[in-house]
C-alpha cells in the first residue's frame, strides 16, 4: 500500500514528517533518506498502536511512502517557538468523524505517556540527557504550555473560551502540580475544541504570543500538532529512559 507523507524542513537541518492518511502519526531525522525509514517504522507502530487501543486497523504488507507535500525552509524548525509548515491537505475541512477521532487520539496518547511516567523516581524525571534542554518534568510543563498555545492559534474567542473551560486562570494553573496541571489543561483543551473547531473555517492567522505573525493556521493543522507534539515527546521520553522508541513499555 502506498501512503502519502508531508514533509518539512528547515534552518535547524531537521527533517519532520507524518503520513497524511494517519493523522497523528509523526516522524523526525537528521537527513531524507532516514526521516522516510523513520516513516515506515511509525506505520508499523501506528497500526500496534490502534490495536492495542481496539481500534480499527489497517495491514502493513508491501509499504510505500511517496512525498506527495513538501515544506522547505521552516524556520528553527524542531525547537520551542520555532516555525511549523502548513500543509495543503491542512486545508481540508475537519468533519465531526474525524474531530472525535482526534479527540480519542488525544486520549490514547495521554494514556500511553502516564503509563510510561508511572512507576518513575524523581530521579528519573529529574534527569537531563547531555545535549538535552529539559528533564522529563520540565517536557511535560511544556507540553502544557505547547497546547495552551495551540488553543491560541485559534483566535482570542477560543483563548477566551479556554480560560472559562480551565476554571482558574492560566497563570494559576502553572503553579499546580505537573499532573495536576496536565489533566486540566487537557480537559479544557478538549472542550475548547469540541466547541471552536466546528466553527473555525479556511485559513488563519495570530500575531500574538509568537514570533511568525504570519504563519498560516487552519482546524486541521491545529488538531494534528495536538497529536504529534505529544507523540514527539513521549518518544524523546522513551530515548530518555533508554527504552525503544516506538514500543510499548
Amino acid at each position: 500500500m502506498k501512503y502519502n507523507a508531508a514533509i518539512e524542513t528547515g534552518t535547524t537541518g531537521l527533517w519532520y514528517g507524518r503520513l497524511i492518511e494517519l493523522i497523528g502519526t509523526h516522524a523526525r531525522a537528521e537527513t531524507y533518506d532516514l526521516l522516510i525509514q523513520e516513516l515506515l517504522d511509525e506505520i508499523n507502530y501506528h497500526k500496534l498502536w490502534l490495536i492495542k487501543h481496539d481500534e480499527p486497523h489497517f495491514e502493513t504488507v508491501s509499504l510505500d511512502i511517496i512525498s506527495s507535500e513538501f515544506v522547505r525552509d521552516v524556520d528553527l524548525l524542531g525547537e520551542s517557538g520555532g516555525a511549523v509548515a502548513r500543509f495543503e491537505y491542512d486545508l481540508q475541512p475537519v468533519e465531526d468523524i474525524l474531530l472525535q477521532r482526534c479527540l480519542l487520539y488525544m486520549d490514547y496518547n495521554r494514556m500511553d505517556l502516564l503509563n510510561l511516567l508511572k512507576t518513575l523516581s524523581n530521579e528519573q524525571f529529574n534527569y537531563t540527557p547531555y545535549g538535552k534542554k529539559r528533564n522529563i518534568k520540565q517536557i511535560l510543563r511544556h507540553i502544557c504550555n505547547a497546547e495552551e498555545w495551540y488553543i491560541t492559534r485559534l483566535g482570542l474567542t477560543a483563548e477566551n473560551i479556554y480560560e472559562i473551560n480551565l476554571g482558574i486562570k492560566a497563570n494559576e494553573a502553572k503553579r499546580l502540580s505537573v499532573f495536576d496541571r496536565m489533566s486540566l489543561v487537557r480537559k479544557a483543551c478538549k472542550a475548547t475544541l469540541k466547541e471552536i473547531i466546528p466553527q473555525k473555517d479556511g485559513v488563519f492567522t495570530r500575531q500574538d504570543y509568537t514570533n511568525y505573525p504570519l504563519e498560516e493556521w487552519t482546524a486541521r493543522k491545529v488538531l494534528r500538532r495536538f497529536l504529534e507534539h505529544e507523540r514527539e515527546h513521549t518518544y524523546n521520553i522513551r530515548w530518555y529512559l533508554g527504552l525503544k522508541i516506538r514500543s510499548y513499555p
